[in-house]
């Protein structure tokens, strides 16, 4: 009898162990969802990475910098007069006027990049938020897009540097007196870049031609009709690379003001100025490696920001910079050109200088001297140097002096704050960035 209920007892339990098993083979399998980490996209370069769940390439990068500058004051000329009106004294007082400031900018980088048939699709944004003081202007500050362009089988669209520029401004931080070192413009544009092998390439642009006009307030210039056109040859090679560029730029009237007659007329005027620039950065690595020697030209007519230049005023000193003025119900175009070398020399892996100058003149039409007071030829030039140690990888600290001087080579003596032939001024900075 006991053996007979210990059968049954052990009977029993195999047969739940075998019904529960049963129904267990009958349930669902559930699996968990596979981790799906992050990749390197190494094809791209250094820093991209595959966006999870996508065939695309992303980049995040930018930098935060912090400055202290400083800028030689001249200050304004006081004229002291007696009590008959007559003048028998002028100073200078420059208490007024800012010698330091200080900066702060943080950058953001978004680099995407998609492999299509057609070659890569990529998408860059560039974004700068500023906060600035004295030298610097406080009122230059905020958030800016700096750049935001899309490129594709060779097109450039959005927001991007302008396809004339080369050297601009890639060692130097300040321009001294305006844009001294050539062009450097980031502006909205369309373009076709052709390659053909062997590091050889042609660019064809059209970009805005309103952020080219310079002093357009002499022709009472008229709304933007024709974009600037831009053509470039580029080739980079071993040695370094080299550029050939040339611009076209329409200078449209909307009506025509006579000084002498002090009336508004209805004939307008169109013409076209142009610029043509070389270039060529050569690889000194058998100096020291990263040694690089920047050398370029440039000649304008008629479009002047394609040399660099703008209006210099500083304290009492002025003098102006225009594309075009009107003499007779004619434009009358401004020519002027630019030279510009730097020279950079790693000293140690984490030790590099740069060396830089810069030499600009401008020359206006004979008739338009005469007509316009305010039109004299100048000469500006810049000379400076900048010292950088990266004590660890992506972290700069740095100090640059920078002198520059503009000169009045045709003189008019009738306005006596006008009277002044040159002017001059050193700049200096320090900078901390860390690159990331």
């Amino acid at each position: 009898m006991v053996r007979s209920v210990k059968g049954m007892l052990m009977g029993g339990a195999a047969v739940m162990m075998v019904v529960p098993a049963a129904f267990a083979a009958d349930l669902p399998v559930t699996k968990s969802q596979p981790v799906e980490y992050v990749r390197v996209c190494s094809a791209e370069g250094d820093g991209f990475f595959f966006v999870p769940g996508t065939d695309s390439c992303i980049r995040i990068g930018g930098h935060v910098r912090a400055e202290f500058g400083y800028t030689q004051p001249k200050g304004r000329t006081i004229l002291d007069f007696d009590s008959s009106g007559n003048l028998v004294s002028a100073r200078k007082d420059g208490r007024e006027q800012d010698a330091t400031g200080f900066r702060a900018r943080g950058r953001l980088d978004v680099d995407v990049r998609t492999p299509t048939d057609y070659g890569t699709l990529r998408a860059f944004l560039r974004y700068e938020i500023d906060q600035n003081s004295g030298i610097f202007d406080s009122s230059d500050k905020g958030a800016l897009l700096e750049k935001a362009f899309i490129q594709w089988a060779g097109l450039t669209a959005g927001h991007a540097t302008s396809f004339f520029d080369f050297y601009a401004n890639d060692l130097n931080w300040a321009n001294g007196f305006e844009g001294s070192f050539g062009s450097d413009l980031t502006t909205n544009l369309f373009a076709y870049t052709a390659t053909f092998g062997n590091g050889f390439s042609a660019t064809l642009s059209i970009e805005d031609a309103n952020a080219r006009r310079t002093g357009d307030h002499f022709y009472d210039a008229a709304g933007q009709r024709v974009p600037d056109v831009v053509a470039n040859l580029n080739v980079e090679q071993d040695w370094g690379s080299a550029q050939l560029a040339g611009a076209l730029h329409q200078l449209n009237s909307a009506s025509i003001y006579t000084p002498l007659g002090g009336s508004w007329g209805q004939r307008v005027d169109t013409t076209y100025g142009w610029a043509v620039q070389g270039g060529v950065k050569l690889d000194l690595s058998a100096l020291a490696k990263g040694d690089v020697l920047w050398l370029q030209g440039t000649y304008a007519d008629g479009a002047l920001s394609y040399i660099g230049i703008g209006d210099i005023e500083y304290a009492d000193f002025t003098v102006s910079a225009v594309d075009g003025a009107i003499v007779n119900g004619d434009i009358k175009k401004t020519r002027g050109w630019n030279a510009t070398a730097a020279f950079l020399h790693y000293w140690t892996p984490g030790v590099r200088q740069s060396l830089f100058g810069s030499y600009s003149g401008v020359s206006y039409n004979t008739s338009a001297k005469t007509e316009y007071a305010d039109l004299r030829n100048f000469d500006a030039w810049s000379v400076g140097s900048n010292v950088i140690w990266s004590p660890v990888s992506e972290f700069d600290i740095g100090v640059e002096v920078l002198y520059s001087k503009v000169d009045r080579k045709s003189f008019q003596n009738e306005l006596l704050l006008k009277g002044q032939r040159s002017e001059d001024v050193v700049t200096s900075r320090i900078r901390l960035q860390r690159d990331f």
